[in-house]
């Protein structure tokens, strides 16, 4: 048993044996410390309290200390004594021979919660080739893996990913397999039967479900390991012995190729053995020693500077041949074939399959028996789903995981996998696609390893069933439609998280083993379109464009969604195929590129802000990830019609908002300004009349709606107050038939004014000179046309605002009294951090660009902030009375999503319910899409919280929507919840939410009345309760 206290700084670990030493023996532990980030053994530090009759165990690096006469050992490491300490590990010794290793390495004791930073530091420094003096090879790279197998679990993910790119590197040879010192066959069977076995178990218990499927992954790159070791060993002296061949000095007939491999197999045997038999199996068919070579390169890839490197030790020269042609050899080669697939193979169904029997239910064994036998009949796919969901009970969630049906489930799902990419659907039916598409979904949840498509497909599957709906029918066809948006968003969301958490460790080892950058560019990419989820891709392509069309949505297809910069320029629009520009770099002038075709393979340049092309995109190909990675906007408009349309730009500088499931590309009001802006220095081409209301100074650090006015807060603080005092307003809430029901609130509020932040800078004279001197470094690098550098000083004086300013003290009773009001959940601390950073967001990029392509000087940029309570939304909504899309102002367009509005104003993926309506009797409305968005936000722990709102002098002028500009921040972060739109009204309720939408229309409509003008308007409804939360003019 192994404990580890923590008292007063002191660090003590308890070792405890019981029954491991029989009467008269001895037992003694051989250990060492290692220290964080390598994987040394080191002798304990100066200043360790160890055990009596500890000593130094001969080599430098290890210690041994025995076990006293109560069977414990105890160590300690008092404060400041190996505080580098990454754990304690050892062995046990007992009567000076017998080493009881443990299965899953060295026994090892913590001293550091481990990190994956730490594992993978471990993991690639040992693949440093400039530091290893006989070199690597694979044995040493599993007992590593084993070694470091626990530490990765719990690291979660970025640890399984630190793992899987080891060995995904490793199986790819870009690791090197042969050199260092031999090992025995039997310690390389056992090694990786273990590996395999323990990651197996961690496939399947992994705390969280990309955890698990990272160490899958790892686990399809191993062999199964186990059977007799020295078998391999035996059996080729035997196979030798029995057939006359020459083994050393004892006479026989001479077969190089034998005496060659021979030796590779006493000293460094791999699954490369596997394929060399296979080969060596077609040259006794054929003869021809060439045959050989052919058959190991075209099955396997393997060359013959490859054998050439597998190298037994420093005397021999790997293997290079020839063989003596000895069509005798056949069947005692077969036999040994079979002991080798015993201990290094597993890869495919049939050799899994010979493993597993006897490791699953009868029925089940029986089945994929039959499977394996009718394997290219067409309904063999689906049949692997239907049973992968079987067998799952086996080793997911039944008593014990055996590795064997692991490998099984994996080759399964390969096959599958491998048969729907190679599916033609031409001859299918649009039901028929949707079915695949089912089962392609099925297949990747067997582990239910993936929440949010989980959820995604629970909506799916309700979709596609039998939900009372006429099928193909306009309602039907948007309900499908959002269901396929949300499988899509989930795929996009699960395999861009597991392309990025793959491919930081797959840089980090690339870099100290001197892997070929080619290996490592797309390395990430390469293991999501080796996944199953990309059978997922391929039968959404084949579906969405004729659910959308049926759906009425518009032609836009949206595969990554850019930056919000794009909104004020997103460049020049520039006609060319993205193949004939690889290479390029636009950093100095952004463009806008118009691709009629993509292959799906090319590289973004820099400088290019957004893709735009007439083919369809696949969600999972390397342009999409890479734009998702990336920040570019990747799109396709397939319609003749608006593709022509977008034509006839060429040359123009756009920008690009985002407006629904629509993408509205105009030309920029800021042109040429905005574009240097990115670049350099401006060109001096305003908007010409833009104006900002100067700050009047006020003497309230925090002021009430009846003081809100022009020059002490900003538009959003006047809005609201206008709202709360509004007659028509009220009048609307008792006297509408759609608000019988309910009542409509304007929540109550208070802001600190415009002067607040000069204030408090003032009362803290060492921030104001950090501010100051910060600020002169963002005008210097601004100056100097350094994107990168103007970037990082503005990140400084944020932070400076941020995290250094300090609070006023006569502040404090003000909010105080603000959080009383709120809900009582918040500390003024809390409160003003948040404060802080709205202020600090007047230096974000996007801001800063805006105002100096406008020509705003710093100084008029004031902000004040408005303080609210969070209110509990079940619902978000933002509504225009004039339809953004086209301006039309007889028709009201709104928005609404599940939970906060973040979702919404935050511009998250997917879809909302996006919906128009007449301003006529009724307010007939028409759906344009339905919510898909994955993730909805509450307040935490269904608590009142605060929100800290910007409200600038510099948003909602007129010609100029600076909206989104600056931050509003949550003074406890909201929490993020998956929507199950399974079971969502707002889906499947079409009545009621029609209902809503006339409800919203008419507010809308009655907000507009009121403020005497086109209005943007946010809100939110609690049950029955309509808030309106903020309404502002519209920029048309």
């Amino acid at each position: 048993m192994l404990g580890i206290e923590y008292a007063d700084g002191t660090r003590t670990v308890t070792l405890t044996q019981n029954e491991l030493l029989p009467k008269g023996g001895n037992l003694e532990w051989h250990w060492a410390v290692i220290m964080e980030g390598t994987s040394e053994w080191c002798l304990p530090p100066d200043g360790a309290i160890l055990p009596g009759g500890t000593k130094d165990a001969g080599d430098g690096k290890a210690s041994r200390t025995p076990f006293g006469g109560d069977g414990k050992l105890v160590l300690s490491f008092p404060p400041g004594v190996g505080e580098d300490i990454e754990r304690v590990v050892g062995i046990i010794v007992r009567n000076n021979a017998d080493w009881l290793h443990a299965d899953v390495g060295d026994l090892a004791v913590p001293l550091k919660t481990p990190s994956s930073s730490g594992v993978l530091k471990a993991l690639s420094i040992a693949e440093n080739m400039s530091k290893q003096e006989n070199g690597i090879n694979l044995f040493e790279r599993f007992c590593r893996i084993n070694d470091k197998l626990s530490e990765s679990q719990q690291a979660g993910p970025a640890g399984a990913a630190a793992i899987f790119a080891t060995l995904r590197l490793s199986a790819m040879r870009q690791l090197p397999w042969y050199a260092g010192g031999n090992y025995q066959g039997k310690d390389m069977a056992h090694m990786q039967e273990v590996v395999c076995r323990r990651m197996a178990l961690a496939s399947a218990t992994g705390e969280d479900g990309m955890s698990r499927q990272l160490y899958r992954a790892a686990l399809a790159t191993l062999p199964r390991g186990g059977g007799n070791g020295d078998d391999i060993r035996l059996g080729i002296l035997q196979l030798m012995r029995e057939n006359g061949i020459k083994e050393g000095h004892r006479p026989g007939i001479e077969d190089p190729f034998i005496a060659q491999w021979h030796q590779k197999l006493h000293s460094n045997t791999t699954v490369d053995d596997i394929y060399i038999c296979e080969a060596y199996l077609h040259f006794l068919h054929t003869g021809n020693w060439d045959d050989f070579w052919t058959h190991l390169y075209d099955n396997r890839g393997l060359t013959r500077e490859d054998l050439a490197s597998m190298k037994a030790g420093w005397r021999t020269e790997g293997i290079l041949g020839p063989g003596n042609h000895l069509p005798q050899l056949i069947n005692p080669m077969k036999h040994f074939y079979w002991i080798l697939r015993i201990t290094h193979g597993g890869g495919n169904m049939d050799s899994a399959m010979d493993h597993a029997r006897g490791h699953m239910p009868d029925d089940i064994q029986t089945e994929i028996a039959d499977m394996l036998k009718n394997r290219e009949e067409y309904w063999v796919p689906n049949k692997i789903v239907e049973l992968r969901e079987r067998l799952s009970g086996t080793w997911r969630y039944g008593a014990e995981t055996n590795r064997d049906v692991v490998l099984l489930d994996i080759a399964m799902e390969k096959f599958f996998r491998n048969k729907i990419e190679g599916l033609a659907c031409a001859g299918m039916t649009p039901d028929e696609r949707l079915g695949q598409l089912e089962f392609a979904i099925r297949n990747t949840l067997v582990g239910q390893d993936f929440d949010r498509m989980i959820a995604a497909f629970a909506f799916f599957q309700r979709a596609n069933g039998d939900n009372g709906m006429q099928r193909w029918g306009p309602e039907w066809s948007k309900v499908m439609d959002a269901a396929l948006d949300s499988v899509a968003l989930a795929m996009e969301y699960h395999m861009d998280q597991m392309c990025e958490l793959v491919q930081y460790p797959a840089d980090v080892i690339g870099q100290q083993a001197l892997v070929d950058d080619q290996y490592i560019l797309n390395f990430g990419e390469e293991v999501v379109r080796g996944h199953s989820m990309f059978a997922v891709s391929k039968m959404l392509g084949e579906t969405r464009s004729t659910v959308r069309q049926a759906a009425g949505r518009s032609p836009w297809d949206v595969a990554a969604l850019g930056k919000p910069e794009l909104s004020l320029h997103a460049g020049k629009m520039t006609v060319v195929s993205l193949g004939d520009i690889q290479g390029m770099d636009y950093s100095d002038d952004p463009v806008v590129v118009l691709s009629a075709r993509l292959g799906g393979l090319e590289d973004i340049p820099p400088g290019v802000t957004a893709v735009l092309t007439a083919s369809p995109v696949d969600l999972l190909s390397h342009i999409a990830i890479r734009a998702r990675q990336t920040g570019v906007l990747l799109a396709a408009m397939p319609d003749p019609g608006g593709w022509a349309e977008l034509m006839t730009m060429s040359g123009q500088g756009v920008k690009i908002d985002v407006v629904g499931e629509e993408l509205v590309v105009s030309e920029s009001e800021l042109g040429i300004a905005a574009a240097a802006s990115v670049a350099g220095p401006p060109t001096g081409q305003y908007i010409e009349g833009l104006t900002l209301t100067p700050k009047i100074d006020c003497e309230d650090w925090v002021v009430g709606p009846e003081k809100y006015a022009e020059g002490v807060v900003g538009g959003k603080s006047s809005s609201l107050a206008n709202l709360g005092f509004s007659t028509t307003l009220s009048t609307f809430g008792l006297m509408s038939e759609t608000m019988k029901v309910g009542e409509l609130r304007v929540p109550s509020s208070s802001a600190l004014p415009f002067n607040a932040f000069e204030r408090a800078l003032l009362l803290d004279e060492p921030t104001l000179d950090k501010v100051a001197m910060a600020a002169a470094a963002v005008s210097a690098a601004d100056d100097s046309g350094d994107a990168n550098l103007r970037r990082e000083a503005l990140s400084v004086l944020r932070d400076v605002v941020s995290f250094q300013l300090k609070m006023p003290a006569d502040l404090v009773a003000p909010l105080t009294l603000a959080a009383t009001t709120y809900g009582n959940n918040c500390t003024p601390g809390d409160i003003y951090q948040a404060i802080k950073k709205v202020w600090a967001s007047k230096w974000n990029e996007r801001a800063y660009l805006s105002r100096k392509a406008c020509g705003v000087d710093e100084e008029e940029l004031h902000m004040a902030t408005l303080l609210m309570e969070v209110v509990p939304a079940e619902m978000a909504f933002v509504l225009h009375t004039a339809n953004p899309l086209n301006g039309d102002q007889t028709e009201v367009f709104g928005e609404v999503c599940i939970g906060l509005g973040e979702a919404l104003v935050g511009n998250e993926p997917g879809s909302a319910l996006s919906f128009t309506a007449k301003k006529a009797t009724g307010f007939p409305s028409t759906v344009r899409s339905l919510p898909s968005k994955p993730v909805s936000h509450h307040p935490p722990d269904g608590l009142p919280t605060m929100i800290v709102r910007s409200d600038s002098n510099g948003e909602d002028l007129e010609g100029f929507a600076g909206a989104g500009l600056y931050d509003s921040v949550t003074v406890a972060p909201t929490v993020p919840k998956i929507v199950n739109y399974a079971d969502e009204w707002l889906i499947w309720d079409a009545p009621r939410r029609t209902a809503l939408m006339a409800k919203l229309a008419e507010l809308a409509v009655a907000i507009e009345v009121e403020m005497k003008a086109p209005q943007d308007i946010e809100g939110c409804i609690v049950g029955d309760d309509i808030y309106v939360l903020q309404s502002r003019n519209q920029v048309l």
